[in-house]
This record gives structure tokens, C-alpha cells and sequence, in this order.
């Protein structure tokens, strides 16, 4: 009676073993089908941050599902100098990640590879073993705008995705403009000027509400609160930001003194929760503003820094560390 009632037991564990691992092996398989996107903690480095759908029809109809326009990248993986730059600096730079990712389908073709990857590029008549070259293209696989080629230049890359959005789009998040003034700030032409104030905190923030106004420093040469400015000359002249500053009672400084720069830099934002978060150069001006004015800083924030600030808030808790100052890159990489 023993054993047969042992030999049920084992019968019993043998069907539940065989269930649980059969079941087991279906999720595993469902997830590894799920699975459609690269994965950027192991992805070749010409594929930078990015992560990417690999196939064309499955990007096709997210465009579709979403109304999001296609970001279709030819790259050559592994590929030669051009193209690795392009991975760690065009596709690599946080904002321009996550501008990529929320705004658009990113689907990467490698051009040095055979099956369907070679389809495509057949399809799009674009040659093998190239540079990259990127295809902005709707969910029926038309193009948008012109493609963009024989440019790698991260600013160039960001006035075509700007100009597809806007074909596509009634409103470009505020993250992404803002996107464009970190890439002018890193990569482009900036100048500086310097003004003076009675008071460089409240100083700092109405120069850093300026439109073309990048970043906003602030600090002493000699015994005048100062407040040292990076504008785009190609969104403002000089002569511009002089006469915006004069109606708000703030003057030109040109003394050539040492500059001291103040250790409450970004005055608003370091008194606030946004000081615990990685911010980029831009970021930090524009929200600095925006507290001072009471106006909504969080526009200025990505849909991941949104999601970190929401559940700073919510922890009720904070960080043993200000991050707001930190090199943005490194912290972003480093989550």
C-alpha cells in the first residue's frame, strides 16, 4: 500500500515537474520573442545608447500603432572610424537617446550584413559597407523629409529629426528644443558676455530665461556681482541681449578682472528637488528660470527624468548627494 502510494506521489511530482517546466519554457519563449529591440547594456558601440528594433516590418507597424515617424538607420556594424564616432557622440548624447526613442520608431539596418537586412537596403538603393545614413520614413516606408547623408555632425542629425517632427507633429517637446541648445552649447558656436546686476542670483535667472541664452554663470570680478553668459549668436546678437538686459536694469560689464564664480550657482534650482538629479548644461539654466518665475520647470525634463524627479518626490526622502552640478553624461551613463 506504501509503495503504491509512493509511486502516485512520484507520478504526481514527474506531471507538475513536466507542467511547471513546460510553462516555464513557454514564457521564456514568449519573452525571447517579445524581445525585439536591441539591448544598449551589450549592443555594438556603432549602435551608441539607442535601443533599436532590428526588424522592418515589426518598426513598420509600431509606427503605425504609435503615429510616431520612423528613425531607420543604415550602419555598418562592425564598422570603421566614422562609424563608431557616430555611435559614441550622435547616437550616445542622453537627450538626443531619449529624443530619439520617445519622438520616434528607431530601427537599425546594418549595411554589411546579408538576409533581411540587405533587402532593405536594397529597397532604399543604398550602397553596402557605407557610412552611416538615416531614413526618416512613415509607417508605409515613404520618406518624410530628404534622407540625411554624408553628414555626421550630431547638430545635422538634430535639424532633420527637428524637420521631420515637424511634418509629423503640432508640438516638439520642450526636452527636445532644449536638446538642440546642449548640441549647439557641446558642438556648435557660442559667445560670451558678461553683465552686472545688484543682484547676480536674480540676474542669472531673468539672462537664462532669453531664448537664445545657453548657460548662465554667476560670480564676482572685483567687487561686482557679475553674471557670465553663453548665448547663440545665430539666435541673438549681442547688441540683442544688450538691450534685453538694459530693460530689465541690468548693464554690460567689461572689466577684465579675474572672475570668481559663485558657489550657489543656479541659485533656484539648488534650493529645490531638482538639485539631486543629473541635469544637463542647458536644463540647469532653463530651470533655474523657470522656479524664479514660478512657471513649470518639469517641462524642461525628458520622459526619463521626469519619472526620477516624480519618484524623488514621492520617496519623501533624499539623497545624500547633489548630482545637479556633476558631468551630465557621465551620471546618465552610469544608471
Amino acid at each position: 500500500m506504501r509503495d503504491k502510494k509512493h509511486s502516485i506521489f512520484n507520478n504526481l511530482n514527474r506531471r507538475l515537474y513536466k507542467h511547471l517546466f513546460s510553462v516555464c519554457i513557454l514564457l521564456l519563449g514568449g519573452n525571447m520573442i517579445a524581445q525585439t529591440k536591441t539591448n544598449v547594456s551589450n549592443q555594438p558601440v556603432e549602435l551608441g545608447k539607442v535601443s533599436w528594433f532590428r526588424d522592418y516590418n515589426e518598426a513598420l507597424q509600431e509606427s503605425k500603432s504609435t503615429g510616431k515617424p520612423i528613425f531607420m538607420l543604415f550602419q555598418e556594424v562592425p564598422g570603421c572610424s566614422t562609424c563608431v564616432n557616430y555611435g559614441n557622440q550622435v547616437l550616445s548624447f542622453p537627450l538626443m537617446v531619449e529624443a530619439i526613442e520617445n519622438s520616434f520608431v528607431p530601427l537599425a539596418i546594418y549595411n554589411n550584413k546579408g538576409g533581411k537586412d540587405k533587402e532593405i537596403l536594397e529597397r532604399y538603393k543604398e550602397p553596402s559597407w557605407n557610412n552611416p545614413v538615416v531614413h526618416f520614413i512613415n509607417s508605409s516606408g515613404d520618406d518624410i523629409i530628404p534622407k540625411v547623408a554624408n553628414t555626421y555632425h550630431p547638430i545635422s542629425i538634430y535639424n532633420a529629426m527637428l524637420n521631420a517632427l515637424e511634418t509629423t507633429q503640432k508640438e516638439i517637446p520642450a526636452y527636445v528644443k532644449v536638446l538642440g541648445y546642449d548640441l549647439v552649447h557641446k558642438y556648435g558656436v557660442t559667445k560670451e558676455a558678461v553683465y552686472t546686476m545688484s543682484c547676480f542670483w536674480t540676474g542669472e535667472s531673468v539672462l537664462g530665461r532669453h531664448p537664445g541664452v545657453l548657460t548662465t554663470d554667476p560670480g564676482w570680478i572685483g567687487s561686482y556681482e557679475v553674471v557670465k553668459v553663453l548665448y547663440n549668436p545665430e539666435m541673438v546678437t549681442k547688441e540683442e541681449l544688450d538691450g534685453y538686459a538694459s530693460k530689465r536694469h541690468i548693464k554690460t560689464f567689461s572689466k577684465s578682472d579675474a572672475y570668481k564664480t559663485d558657489r550657489d550657482s543656479q541659485y533656484y534650482l539648488k534650493n529645490s528637488y531638482f538639485r539631486y538629479m543629473p541635469l544637463s548644461m542647458v536644463q540647469r539654466t532653463k530651470v533655474n528660470a523657470a522656479i524664479a518665475d514660478n512657471e513649470d520647470p518639469t517641462i524642461y525634463l525628458s520622459p526619463k527624468q521626469l519619472d526620477q524627479y516624480n519618484e524623488l518626490k514621492k520617496s519623501g526622502g533624499l539623497p545624500s548627494a547633489e548630482l545637479y552640478s556633476l558631468p551630465f553624461e557621465t551620471l546618465w551613463n552610469s544608471n
